[in-house]
């Protein structure tokens, strides 16, 4: 990481008819460094990266980004093309993929290479194999994407966006459906990115997460930013908790200690959060909703839950 940013955005607004999905948010990331946009379901993130990556324009605000060493300049308002050309790409935590083309087919799509008016699929898979070696990401690229494990469809995604030139990488919790081994050769690529001088904005709720990857951390809770804290020093002040405290075992559980942590940089919400405790686990709720029961016939009161962690 250099310390000179890679991404600012100002006093963000992104409204969806009376819903306020982004309230005068505000984000900024350091260029080369792994960056954790954090906050429970619902609260802003991935529509404020979509503003980023030109999906959705801003009602309010602006977006400055600087990549290739430039300094930082005013995007705001732009489109996908836009975006992808500057640098910024998005991995969706849908994948965007069409499952009847191969693994070079999908990455060369709308960018075909050609040899006379035929299309040149043997110079495609050479460029994509030579980028899977180098990057990490190896995934054969004559495969159909409809014969790919998850984790591999998510190697071609992020891909996509390198072949492309990204060099702002959002990834939109992209560990939801990998399982752990994969989750950690996921870090390795992500480490490398950073190590090659890209910039990688993590969004996830998952905790433990933010602790093993990121470099920072943005709070955000009911659109608005909360807090921002370097990852060590978030684990200082749980460090520092836990010896007060003199719980040996509460400094054991690094999910509920991070979520203490965190609670110490987030400004108090308006929202009514709350802290349960059920069969051996602690729940972080947020939001307090009904749900319908077709067998009872009638709402029952749930809640949504945010964290969990052990006792």
């Amino acid at each position: 990481m250099n310390g000179a940013a890679a991404v600012r955005m100002a006093g963000i607004v992104k409204r969806f008819g009376r819903i306020v999905a982004n309230d005068s948010a505000d984000l900024e990331v350091a260029s080369g460094e792994i960056h954790a946009l954090v906050g429970e379901n619902g609260a802003g993130k991935s529509t404020l990266m979509r503003v980023l990556a030109g999906m959705y324009p801003p009602d309010a605000g602006t977006v400055q980004v600087a990549t290739d060493g430039k300094p930082l300049r005013d995007v705001t308002g732009w489109n996908t093309r836009q975006a992808i050309e500057a640098g910024v790409a998005m991995v969706h935590q849908h994948f965007m993929l069409v499952p009847t083309l191969t693994v070079a087919e999908n990455l060369i799509l709308g960018r075909e290479l050609r040899r006379g008016i035929a299309l040149d699929l043997r110079a495609a898979e050479r460029e994509v194999r030579e980028l899977s070696e180098r990057t990490g990401l190896r995934v054969d690229p004559s495969r159909l994407v409809s014969d790919l494990s998850v984790g591999e469809a998510q190697r071609v995604e992020i891909l996509k966006t390198l072949y492309r030139g990204a060099k702002v990488l959002v990834l939109d919790e992209p560990t939801a459906v990998l399982s752990p081994p994969e989750v950690g050769e996921l870090w390795k690529v992500l480490r490398r990115l950073r190590d090659d001088g890209g910039t990688v904005i993590l969004i996830t709720h998952k905790l433990d997460e933010v602790i093993e990857i990121s470099e920072t951390i943005t709070v955000m809770r009911a659109g608005r930013t909360v807090g921002r804290t370097r990852t060590a020093d978030a684990r200082s002040r749980n460090g520092s908790g836990a010896e007060r405290g003199g719980s040996e075992r509460q400094a054991r559980t690094p999910w509920s200690a991070m979520s203490r942590a965190l609670s110490m940089i987030a400004k108090p919400s308006a929202s009514s959060s709350s802290v349960m405790v059920s069969g051996g686990l602690v729940m972080i709720v947020f939001q307090r909703t009904k749900v319908y029961s077709p067998w009872s016939r009638r709402y029952l009161p749930t809640a949504l839950v945010s964290s969990l962690a052990p006792l």
